[in-house]
């Protein structure tokens, strides 16, 4: 079954992947030694989540266009199986019988309205692949890098502020 976008589960792990990674990276790595304890990697990825709608709106125009790719590949599978199968709801309903005839003899299938000839990963042409690949390494260079070092920079700032103050 096609869908218009990708889902939030798989925004969620799209964030999570970044978010993993930018952890990982070299940069923030460096930048929660320097801090010297103000924040650790928990602390960090505690905010990041909170703040996930916004850093993923620094991938936004990325974004929007792997939805575009995505949208286009989905709309042209489906225009030739409704070219090749004029009667689809009539082959539903076979697939459905023969499913269910095959479940009374015991043998397990995958559910009708789940074989949907439309269903071509559309993930899997190059296109969409790009422009997945380009809003990835976009929500993870200009979102979640720069709100982790911004988020131990004010950290680091606040610590400095507060030994002044005393």
């Amino acid at each position: 079954m096609s869908r218009a976008g990708p889902s939030v589960p798989e925004t969620a792990v799209v964030f999570e992947r970044a978010l993993d990674q930018a952890l990982n990276s070299q940069q923030v790595l460096d930048a929660l030694v320097r801090a010297k304890g103000v924040a650790d990697r928990e602390q960090l990825r505690t905010r990041a989540v909170r703040a996930r709608t916004a850093i993923t709106a620094a991938a936004a125009v990325e974004y929007q266009e792997y939805l575009r790719a995505r949208s286009a590949v989905e709309g042209a599978n489906r225009e030739p199986v409704a070219r090749v199968v004029p009667g689809w709801s009539a082959a539903k309903a076979v697939l459905r019988w023969a499913t269910a005839k095959r479940d009374r003899a015991g043998a397990s299938d995958v559910p009708a309205d789940d074989v949907a000839a439309d269903d071509v990963a559309a993930d899997d042409v190059p296109d969409v692949t790009r422009a997945r690949e380009a809003w990835e390494l976009a929500l993870l260079e200009r979102g979640v890098v720069p709100f982790l070092l911004g988020r131990l920079e004010e950290l680091l700032m606040g610590q400095r502020g507060g030994r002044t103050a005393r």
